[in-house]
Parts: C-alpha cells; sequence; structure tokens
C-alpha cells in the first residue's frame, strides 16, 4: 500500500502543474517562444542552488564525471543509457528538497501531465526492482540524474538530460526551437505480477494499440508485417555494450520495413496513428503538436518480430523518413519492457545546431 500511496500521491502533485490543452493552445511560433522560456527559468533557477561548496560538496564522489554543468559539445551529451550505471549530473539522492522540487519544475516544462506521470511511475517501479533484486549497481527512486550542457539561455543553444533505469530524455535548445530525442521508456516488470501493484502496466498503450494493429492486419498483409517469429533482445538503436564508433550506426543499418501504413486499410490507419500520437504525446502539447505535424503517418512502414500472444516476446517498430520509433520486450520472458523515439536527422539536436550556427555566422 506504501507504493501506492506514493504513486498517487505524484499524481496528484503533477496534476497541479499541468501544461496548455491543446485547445487553449496559441499560434505554434507563440507557444514555442514560451516553452523555451519557460525550461530556461525552470533551469536557471535550479541552477542557482548550486553554487561553489553546496555543488562541489553534492558532487564528490557520486557523479560519473563530478560536474553537473558541461559544455555543450561534451563527449558526455551523447554518452545515453538507460541501465544501472554511473552517470554525469547530480542525482536525486543528493538533491536538497528544493532542487528536488525545481527538477520536476524543470520536467513540467517538457512533458504532458501522463508523460511526466509515466516517468515518475518508472522511477517508483525501480524501488520494486530493487526491492526483489539485490544485485548489480543500486537502484531505486533516488538514481536519477539530471545534467546541463551549456548554460541556459535564450539567445545560445544548450541541451540537459533527466536520465536514470529506463528514463533517458536528451533535450536540446535552441533560440525559439528545441529537440526531445532520443527519448526512451521502459520497465521492468513491465507487468507487475505480485502484490498491490499486480496489473501495473506504465507502458501498456504502447504495447496494446501495437498488437491491436498486428492482429488486425489480414493474412497477407501479415506476410509483409510479421518480419520474423522470433523476437530480437533488446531494441536495435541501443548503444549498450557497443564502441563509441558504433552508437550512431543505427542511422543507417536501421531501415523501414514490413507493412507501409498506406497499404493498410482504414480502420489500421486509424491504429498506426493513435500509435504516433501516443509516442509525442509523452511531451507537453505545444512540443507534441509540432512533432505531430511533421510526421506523415502514410509513410511509415510497421514491422513486428515475435509472437502477437500478449506476454510473449516481441517487438515492432515503426520507422520512415525522419521518424522512428522502436518497442521491444523480450527480456525475462517478455516481461521487460525497452521503447525508444529516435530521429536521424535531429537526435541530439544535430539539425536545429546546424541552423543555428548556419545563421549565426552569416
Amino acid at each position: 500500500m506504501m507504493m501506492i500511496r506514493k504513486i498517487f500521491a505524484w499524481t496528484a502533485f503533477l496534476c497541479l502543474a499541468s501544461p496548455l490543452s491543446f485547445a487553449q493552445q496559441p499560434s505554434m511560433a507563440d507557444s514555442q517562444v514560451r516553452v523555451t522560456e519557460e525550461m530556461v527559468a525552470a533551469a536557471s533557477a535550479l541552477l542557482a542552488t548550486m553554487d561553489g561548496e553546496v555543488r562541489r560538496q553534492q558532487m564528490l564522489g557520486i557523479s560519473k564525471t563530478g560536474e553537473l554543468q558541461m559544455p555543450l559539445d561534451d563527449e558526455a551529451r551523447r554518452d545515453w543509457s538507460y541501465w544501472p550505471r554511473p552517470r554525469s549530473g547530480l542525482s536525486i539522492e543528493y538533491m536538497t528538497t528544493e532542487q528536488r522540487k525545481l527538477t520536476h519544475d524543470l520536467l513540467s516544462t517538457l512533458l504532458s501531465d501522463e508523460g511526466h506521470m509515466t516517468v515518475v511511475h518508472i522511477m517508483q517501479l525501480d524501488e520494486v526492482l530493487w526491492s526483489l533484486e539485490d544485485v548489480g549497481l543500486p537502484r531505486g527512486a533516488e538514481k536519477y540524474f539530471l545534467s546541463f550542457f551549456g548554460t541556459p539561455s535564450l539567445d545560445t543553444p544548450w541541451a540537459w538530460r533527466y536520465e536514470g533505469h529506463h528514463v533517458s530524455l536528451s533535450i536540446t535548445v535552441a533560440p525559439d526551437n528545441l529537440t526531445v530525442t532520443p527519448s526512451f521508456f521502459g520497465a521492468d516488470p513491465s507487468e507487475t505480477q505480485v502484490g498491490p501493484l499486480a496489473g501495473f502496466r506504465p507502458l501498456r498503450d504502447e504495447e496494446d494499440i501495437a498488437r491491436e494493429l498486428v492482429r488486425s492486419l489480414t493474412p497477407s498483409q501479415r506476410e509483409i508485417a510479421v518480419v520474423s517469429d522470433v523476437a530480437p533482445n533488446d531494441i536495435f538503436s541501443t548503444n549498450a555494450n557497443k564502441d563509441k564508433a558504433e552508437w550512431e550506426a543505427w542511422r543507417n543499418s536501421l531501415q523501414p520495413a514490413g507493412l507501409k501504413v498506406a497499404d493498410m486499410h482504414e480502420s489500421q490507419k486509424i491504429l498506426a496513428n493513435r500509435l504516433v500520437d501516443e509516442i509525442v504525446e509523452r511531451y507537453r502539447p505545444e512540443i507534441a503538436e509540432a512533432y505531430r505535424q511533421s510526421i506523415d503517418v502514410d509513410e511509415l512502414s510497421f514491422a513486428w518480430m515475435g509472437s502477437i500472444q500478449r506476454r510473449d516476446k516481441h517487438y515492432y517498430r515503426l520507422q520512415g523518413g525522419d521518424f522512428m520509433f522502436e518497442l521491444d520486450n523480450a527480456q525475462d520472458n517478455g516481461n521487460h519492457i525497452h521503447s525508444v523515439w529516435r530521429n536521424p536527422a535531429e537526435d541530439f539536436g544535430d539539425d536545429i545546431l546546424a541552423e543555428h550556427y548556419q545563421l549565426s555566422h552569416r
């Protein structure tokens, strides 16, 4: 019951900081500027609490790099991960109460209510996992790290990351623009089997909508969409156990596969659109709508691997153009989920940074 009370308490807290609904949303240009302004203000307020000796004491011996704030071009920015390990930045564990509140203020400038709650649910689920698995590196809701790259500004680019076991959010901010990929959400277990949280599934919709889609396919469609009867053990675009030189190889090696959405029936297209909505709407409406308008769902391809039965090992990918989403639930006998949204053109803000620097030197 303690875990349920914690989750409900966080849910109540998050609902107090609700971003604007789509109905209230002003023009996209105005809303994008406002998002950037709010994010800069929240990040600056947090950094203002960490000066001199306070920061040194907090960072001493608890971080991979010993730094909360690094240069924008620091190689640590692309060293993202979703497994328990030492990380750059400052962990929740060593923050003051004020800093923890300010961290969630910063997250609320990025995520929708539902997305924010999903992050908190994953963090709380790590408490359950740590109580069940007392091996390896420590886990739990305090083992999540915040890192800054550059200085929060409305005039020059900067970036930040919030990361821990099964959460990795990489945000790059340029004047009047921002990007949110790579964006990773996972859960272990993907479905809690025992105790007061039995049946709890933080990423249920991402799984269930895709399964409904593959089951709706005709035999001839399924022959195209199901590219393998065996699910891979993890997402293909991971950088786990890879040399640094291989981290970006997925951009060329991972190509659209399976059945094109344009070749689906109308009811199936509705499901494909619901999947894309589910992915982008983890972020606040102003961000989600901008991304949604840039994605031509008909041009995406849907590929499935593994079983189509619930609780069996499976994987799917929705990919096309500059959009790629993978979900894998194969580890721990099909009860350990990994999902990632990536963009070959703009991961880590590559496109908006290139545009900014080109305009700046013109």
